[in-house]
């Protein structure tokens, strides 16, 4: 609302023309003075409900000194100066809302429910009670805990627990919302109602950690106070020392603090606009602010620091001449007719390493138990493998006779491992967080001597963010699933790759990452860092260019008018320094 109010009002516009019109008709000066004072009150009532101060308290006297003694300019420009800092601010705001608006919001609304007479009828999820029986579609993601009516079902659950392969289920199981239906329409008969579902519990954490965001006192604010008693001894020290008020109001009008609230908003819009080249959406121009300061980030592993899907890493030959070549193809032939993401990394290897092409006919699945076919009229048959302790193993067996295994890992995405040192090169402690198995997590996330957290629950993980912030760590959590959700709302920082399109967690972060380039969250830190330097860079000189000024308009030598002009010049320079974020070199990380 505040965004629409600068940005569609044309607050900054209407004070020009005002300031325009002034030079023919004084009274018009008045009216953008008092346009300033009304925005700087509202502007410092909303920050002190949310337990902030106001920049503005300089800018704020020096217009109601400027009204007093009928300097109606000097008092109009600073009007215009401090409503564009804000609409600035909340500009950023507003277009990375914007942005990041169409990737929320997946939860289905309705479902289709089937009646006693054996009809069928969409409903809206709120009003399905308990016992109803609902059907849920390939693909779709299941929108209420329930029991499984149909004979079998192939369930991906990596958004709920973070295990990385679909889980195959029979008739009677319990199946929880917020996972994804990867084989045939399914029926379940549903337990509970919409708010006591597995879905909506996490909704409800990420939505307690939104209404209790983490306090956050940017640099600005700091600077402010001192900033501020330093100028009202100098003004008052002029006006005593002269008995001239137009002096002291020149003091107020060259320390009004424009480059502490252009600054900041300019040099973060420029890194919200270099982060969306690629491919980064920043919700607030603060996260940048934040995110330089982060101490501890944790991570989700599943789909996240892996690809989050099965690849096919080895074949295991067993008392066969077959080659491993040979044995790929055979598979890829009779798999080509599933859907399961085994079968899919099958064939995925398969069409890579471009070996010839087998055929199969009289092929059956059967879900839950595997896939049999013909290949040269010989048959074989693909089935889970018993009695392997790791991984994700399946058996492959030429007329009744086991002749190879395939084993399969969610491989880890590229550049993991140099994300990890530059980080920790950074002074930034890593922890994983993971849903997934102690055996699973170490076998894949071992190598790098990190702690990990296994076999959590999205409770859980929200629990150790809160542990840490209460250490007084700076926490960011990177995650991509619905189990992180909670997590991301609760760190000062949550950053979602957003692939999976998920609408808990896209909207409880408060950076989305589109797509699944890890390489993408350094440039995300680099981005962060440059954009604080070089506004703090902007922010000091700005403020060292007024505190100049106004030893000068103390001596009398620069009238409010002169001063206000001077100002503006000094914020041009603070503006043209801040826009190098959008194209300035990332920096060399710091080692601590």
């Amino acid at each position: 609302m505040k965004a629409l109010l600068y940005s569609l009002s044309g607050t900054p516009m209407l004070i020009a023309l005002l300031l325009v019109a002034g030079n023919i008709v004084p009274v018009f000066l008045y009216g953008a003075i008092g346009i300033g004072i009304a925005m700087i009150v509202y502007s410092s009532i909303a920050k002190i409900r949310t337990g902030s101060y106001s920049l503005d308290y300089i800018a704020l006297l020096a217009m109601i000194v400027a009204l007093a003694t009928d300097h109606g300019i000097a008092g109009g420009v600073i009007a215009l100066m401090v409503t564009s800092g804000e609409a600035l601010d909340a500009y950023a705001s507003h277009s990375a809302e914007e942005a990041l608006h169409t990737l929320a919001d997946r939860i289905p609304k309705t479902c289709t429910v089937r009646c006693a007479n054996g009809n069928t009828i969409e409903r809206p999820i709120q009003e399905i009670m308990h016992g109803d029986t609902i059907i849920v579609r390939r693909h779709e993601l299941v929108p209420l805990d329930g029991i499984l009516v149909s004979d079998s079902a192939c369930i991906d659950n990596a958004h709920l627990t973070g295990e990385a392969f679909s889980a195959t289920y029979v008739r009677g199981a319990r199946i929880r919302s917020g996972s994804i239906n990867r084989g045939n329409s399914l029926e379940i008969t549903v337990e509970g109602t919409a708010d006591t579902s597995t879905y909506h519990r996490i909704v409800r954490l990420v939505e307690e950690s939104k209404r209790h965001p983490s306090p956050t006192t940017r640099f600005a604010e700091k600077v402010n106070l001192p900033f501020t008693m330093i100028t009202l001894v100098i003004s008052a020290t002029a006006y005593v020392w002269s008995g001239d008020v137009s002096r002291a109001l020149a003091v107020l009008v060259m320390a009004t603090p424009c480059p502490l609230l252009i600054a900041a908003p300019v040099a973060f819009i420029g890194g919200i606009s270099r982060a969306a080249r690629h491919s980064i959406i920043i919700k607030r121009p603060v996260s940048l602010e934040i995110l330089d300061r982060v101490s501890t980030v944790f991570f989700d592993k599943t789909g996240t620091l892996t690809l989050g899907e099965p690849t096919l890493t080895k074949i295991e030959r067993i008392h066969t001449a077959r080659t491993d070549d040979n044995i790929l193809s055979i598979a890829a032939a009779i798999e080509l007719h599933s859907l399961h993401p085994l079968a899919r990394a099958v064939v995925t290897t398969h069409r890579s390493k471009h070996l010839n092409t087998l055929h199969a006919h009289r092929v059956a699945e059967i879900l839950g138990t595997g896939i049999t076919g013909y290949v040269d009229d010989i048959p074989f048959s693909i089935t889970s493998s018993h009695g392997v302790e790791t991984g994700i193993v399946v058996s492959i067996a030429e007329s009744g006779a086991e002749i190879a295994r395939l084993h399969f890992e969610d491989a880890l995405k590229e550049h993991v491992a140099h994300l990890f040192h530059t980080l920790m090169a950074r002074g930034i402690h890593i922890e994983i967080l993971t849903g997934d198995t102690r055996e699973n997590a170490e076998r894949i996330m071992g190598r790098f001597g990190i702690p990990i957290r296994a076999g959590i629950s999205p409770e859980e993980k929200f629990i150790a963010i809160g542990a840490a912030r209460t250490h007084g760590d700076t926490v960011a959590m990177v995650g991509d699933g619905l189990n992180d959700a909670p997590a991301l709302a609760h760190a000062d920082i949550g950053i979602v790759f957003s692939g999976t399109e998920n609408s808990a967690s896209i909207e409880a972060a408060s950076i989305a990452i589109l797509g699944c380039d890890i390489s993408l969250l350094q440039e995300l830190f680099d981005t962060a860092h440059t954009s604080v330097r070089i506004a703090r860079q902007s922010m000091i000189g700005g403020i060292a260019l007024s505190a100049i000024g106004m030893i000068f308009a103390a001596c009398g030598y620069i009238s409010p008018v002169a001063g206000a002009l001077l100002q503006e010049i000094i914020d041009v320079i603070v503006i043209l320094n801040a826009l190098r974020t959008r194209t300035s070199h990332i920096y060399t990380p710091r080692v601590q």
